[in-house]
């Protein structure tokens, strides 16, 4: 429907900017310094991921 298309805007953006890393992603939509609940290991290798180049060559958050 196009109540859903709407609300998923929001997250296919920071998708396209920032990757396809659900925690990373989800880290950005927190305000104020919210705090993902994601196990240490896990937020860990999200890092790590994310770092790489071949994770930054693959959005425009990478290109800039």
């Amino acid at each position: 429907t196009k109540g859903e298309k709407d609300l998923l805007q929001p997250l296919r953006k920071l998708e396209k900017k920032f990757g396809q890393s659900p925690v990373f992603v989800a880290a950005t939509l927190k305000e104020n310094g919210g705090i993902v609940h994601a196990a240490e290991a896990s937020l860990l290798n999200e890092a790590i991921h994310v770092i790489s180049c071949g994770y930054e060559d693959k959005t425009e958050w990478g290109k800039e």
